[in-house]
């Protein structure tokens, strides 16, 4: 025959005492994997630089993030909290520290990422700008062939105000390129003389970089 359960509730609430007993000293575990879950999402929602964080990115970044934490509080954060009540033992005092600390980098992840969105949103626009002031200068310069295929960009940042916009040609070792300075007052664009297409020319990409016919020069004097 089953026990009565008690009317005033004292048979789940013993069960919780139990549980929170048994966590005494152990939340910290339970609270780190929360913490780089919670980071990972955060940094993939709202990237604290750059324009997104990729996903393996974003989880060693968290995964170290709370492991630095967790040192700290479990030295300095526990001394802390020791100092305001001796009679907390050193491994509850330790355990307390850290999720505080890694609450505490939760918050400051999620409020830097919500600061530098402002900025991810500009990027973003500036890149559209460039990417339409690239099609228009196909579209008035380059062939018809190349302007009819001005939505298959590929578009690169060479410096803070330069980037190199290409379209495909019929060979995939060629591209048409445009380089756009982005103005405030109208943007700037002209033709790329270096044939190659973004992700084959490396460091030297743009007008900086040696076209692909001195190359040849120079492997010719070889």
């Amino acid at each position: 025959m089953a026990t009565p359960r008690p009317a005033d509730g004292g048979e789940p609430s013993l069960w919780f005492s139990r549980l929170r007993w048994r966590m005494r000293g152990e939340a910290a575990k339970v609270g780190f994997v929360l913490a780089v879950g919670v980071d990972v999402l955060l940094l993939m929602l709202l990237p604290v630089r750059g324009h997104g964080t990729d996903l393996g990115v974003a989880i060693a970044a968290a995964v170290a993030l709370n492991l630095v934490l967790v040192v700290i509080g479990t030295l300095g954060g526990a001394w802390m909290l020791r100092r305001r009540d001796p009679s907390l033992p050193r491994v509850v005092a330790a355990d307390r520290a850290a999720v505080y600390l890694m609450a505490f980098g939760v918050a400051a992840v999620g409020v830097a990422g919500i600061i530098h969105r402002p900025a991810i949103t500009e990027q973003r626009a500036k890149t559209q700008a460039v990417i339409a002031e690239g099609q228009r200068f196909v579209e008035r310069h380059a062939p018809k062939a190349i302007a009819a295929r001005k939505n298959e960009h590929d578009i690169r940042r060479l410096s803070t105000n330069h980037y190199r916009v290409c379209f495909p040609t019929d060979r995939p070792t060629r591209a048409w390129c445009v380089i756009v300075r982005p103005n405030r007052i109208k943007n700037r664009a002209k033709r790329d003389k270096d044939t190659r297409p973004n992700d084959r020319a490396g460091g030297t990409a743009g007008s900086a970089g040696p076209s692909p016919k001195k190359e040849r020069e120079r492997d010719g004097d070889r």
